[in-house]
């Protein structure tokens, strides 16, 4: 997934306020993202021993945490788009 921010040129103090609210945005997705990343590793140390259910389960929540980790990248290659706005 690749987007793009454009940003309408209004005058340096809002998009210098964009920007900033921008980046402010993705950097709580992110800690969001890695808050949920660490909680979904804890629950698949904790499910360890086995059962068919817990298996199930612990195979679902290494599952959900790659993909946490798949969002959290995206999150911080967007957050590394608005570093890079020209905000002059």
């Amino acid at each position: 997934m690749h987007s793009s921010f454009a940003l309408v040129q209004t005058g340096s103090a809002d998009v210098v306020w964009a920007k900033a609210r921008a980046a402010g945005e993705i950097r709580a997705a992110v800690d969001a993202l890695d808050d949920a990343g660490a909680a979904l590793r804890g629950l698949a140390v904790d499910t360890r021993w086995r059962s068919g259910g817990v298996t199930a389960l612990r195979e679902t929540l290494a599952d959900v945490g790659r993909r946490v980790g798949v969002e959290t990248a995206g999150a911080r290659d967007r957050e590394a788009e608005v570093a890079r706005i020209d905000a002059t």
